[in-house]
């Protein structure tokens, strides 16, 4: 649905002991990205909970980035407070999962 707006959506399967490959692979991109964009009119949602994001955040967001973590509850305190807000989809649950 999103990609009809003009988003890039890259997927990865879940794999046990694989993540930090995929963390290092999300950071990566964001901090690519980042140098294509302007940073007074636009905005990184990091869609994660993990703390293992939050120097990528805090270097943005230090940057002039405006960065957004959307995830559940129990996403990493640390993260939670190094990004510039934090949405919370508990309350999407029934929306988001089957």
């Amino acid at each position: 649905m999103v990609e009809t707006k003009g988003w890039k959506v890259t997927t990865y399967e879940k794999s046990f002991g694989k993540e930090k490959k995929v963390d290092v692979a999300i950071a990566y991109q964001m901090a690519k990205d980042s140098a294509n964009i302007d940073k007074a009119s636009s905005e990184i949602t990091l869609v994660a909970g993990d703390k293992d994001f939050v120097p990528a955040v805090q270097d943005l967001v230090s940057d002039g980035f405006t960065v957004s973590v959307a995830f559940w509850d129990h996403a990493a305190r640390e993260l939670k407070e190094a990004a510039s807000s934090f949405f919370s989809l508990n309350k999407w649950q029934d929306h988001l999962t089957y």
